[in-house]
C-alpha cells in the first residue's frame, strides 16, 4: 500500500492511468453488447466472430510501425495518435451497418487500438524509477481494469435499457474526455538514442520477448473466446442475465491487478503466470461441458484473475529484461501478440460454433491454452 499511495503521487502515472481508464471504458462498453446487437440484426455466428476479431488483425498489421512511433517520436504522441483514431472509430458506428462496413469499422479500430494501446503502456512504464516498474505497471493495469469492469458491467443494463446507439454515444464522450484529460494533465517523456536500438526482428527472435508473447496470447485467445461466446452462449441456453459473467470478471481482475505485486515477489513472473494460464483453461473448459448461470459466473472469476495476472506480470517481465531503446518495440510485440489471440479467440472459433456448437468452442480454446502455455514455459524455465 505504501508504494502505490507513492506512485500515485507521481502526477504522470496518475494522470495516464486516469487517461488509461476512461479510455478502456469508452471501447469496453461496447464489447459486451456489440455480439448480441449484431445477431439481433441478422448476422450469423461466423460473421459475428470475423466482425469481432477482425480489431486485433487490424491492430497487429500496425504493431511494427507503433513500435517505431514509440521509439522514435515518444509515447506522448503515439498515444494522442491513437485516441483520435479511436475516437473517429467509435463514431463510425452510429452511421454504418452491414457485415462489411462493420468489418471495416472493426479493422480501422484495430489500428487505432494498438497506437494507443503500445503508447499507454510504455508512457505509463517510463514514469518511475526502474526498480518499481513492475509496481507501476502493475498499478496502470488496475486502472485499466477498473475501466473494463465498469464498461462490461454497465452496457448490458444500458443496451437493455436505452438501446445501442445511446451505447455507442456514451462510449464516443467517454473517448473525448479522455484525449481532453491527456492533453492536459500528461507531457511528454525522452526518447532513447537510437544507436541503442536493435532491428524490429532481433527483438522479436530474443527468447525474453517470444516466450511472453506466447503466453500472454494464450491469455487473449481465452479472453476474446471468452467475451464473444459467453453472451451468445447464455441466448442458447436462455440465460437473461450473463451480464454476471462480465461483473464477476470485473470483480476478479481488479482483485487480481491489485494483489500482482505481492504474487511476483513471492514467486518468479514466469510461474506466476503460469499458475494464472491455467486459471484459463479451466474457466474454459467449464464453460465447455457445464454451462450454466453459475457456471457463468464462476468462470468469469477464474479467467478474471487469470487475465488480470498474467499481462502485468508478463509486461514487467519484458521491461526489465530488453534494452530500453528497443521497449516500445518490446511492448508492441507483446501485445501484437495479444491481438492475434483476440482475433482467433472471435474469428476461428466463429467457424467452429456455426458447425459444432458452443462446447467445440470453449474445448477447442481450452487446447489452444495449454499448448501455448507448455511453449512459454519451455522459453522461460
Amino acid at each position: 500500500m505504501h508504494i502505490f499511495l507513492e506512485i500515485l503521487s507521481n502526477h504522470q502515472f496518475l494522470g495516464i492511468a486516469f487517461v488509461q481508464m476512461l479510455t478502456v471504458f469508452s471501447t469496453n462498453i461496447l464489447a459486451p453488447v456489440l455480439p448480441v446487437h449484431l445477431k439481433l440484426t441478422g448476422m450469423s455466428e461466423s460473421e459475428i466472430g470475423f466482425v469481432m476479431g477482425i480489431v486485433s488483425l487490424g491492430a497487429l498489421l500496425v504493431r511494427p510501425w507503433t513500435g517505431w512511433s514509440v521509439d522514435t517520436r515518444g509515447s506522448r504522441p503515439t498515444v494522442l495518435f491513437g485516441q483520435l483514431l479511436t475516437i473517429a472509430g467509435i463514431a463510425g458506428f452510429l452511421w454504418l451497418t452491414g457485415f462489411w462496413p462493420l468489418l471495416l469499422l472493426r479493422f480501422f479500430q484495430g489500428i487505432s487500438m494498438a497506437f494507443y494501446g503500445t503508447g499507454s503502456i510504455t508512457f505509463a512504464s517510463g514514469v518511475e524509477m526502474p526498480e518499481r516498474t513492475s509496481s507501476a505497471i502493475a498499478y496502470f493495469s488496475m486502472f485499466t481494469m477498473v475501466g473494463v469492469g465498469i464498461g462490461t458491467s454497465l452496457a448490458p443494463l444500458l443496451y437493455e435499457s436505452s438501446g445501442f446507439t445511446v451505447v455507442t454515444i456514451t462510449s464516443l464522450a467517454m473517448a473525448v474526455v479522455a484525449l481532453l484529460a491527456m492533453l492536459c494533465f500528461t507531457r511528454p517523456q525522452p526518447v532513447s538514442e537510437s544507436k541503442e536500438r536493435v532491428p524490429f526482428q532481433d527483438v522479436l527472435n530474443q527468447p525474453v520477448v517470444s516466450g511472453p508473447a506466447a503466453c500472454l496470447f494464450a491469455s487473449n485467445f481465452s479472453l476474446g473466446t471468452a467475451f464473444t461466446f459467453v453472451p451468445l452462449l447464455a441466448l442458447e441456453l436462455g440465460i437473461t442475465g450473463y451480464y454476471v459473467f462480465f461483473i464477476a470478471f470485473s470483480f476478479a481482475v481488479i482483485s487480481a491487478r491489485l494483489g500482482v505485486q505481492y504474487l511476483n515477489s513471492r514467486w518468479k513472473p514466469a510461474q506466476t503466470a503460469l499458475y494464472a494460464s491455467f486459471m484459463n483453461i479451466l474457466s474454459v473448459l467449464l464453460l465447455a461441458f457445464f454451462p450454466s448461470a453459475a457456471i457463468m459466473v464462476i468462470a468469469g472469476v477464474l479467467i478474471g484473475l487469470g487475465f488480470g495476472i498474467i499481462y502485468p506480470t508478463l509486461a514487467g517481465y519484458l521491461v526489465q529484461r530488453v534494452n530500453p531503446a528497443n521497449k516500445g518495440s518490446a511492448l508492441s510485440i507483446l501485445a501484437g501478440a495479444g491481438d492475434i489471440g483476440n482475433a482467433l479467440g472471435a474469428s476461428a472459433l466463429g467457424v467452429v460454433a456455426e458447425m459444432l456448437g458452443f462446447t467445440a468452442v470453449f474445448a477447442c480454446a481450452g487446447l489452444v491454452i495449454f499448448l501455448c502455455v507448455f511453449y512459454f514455459h519451455q522459453k522461460t524455465r
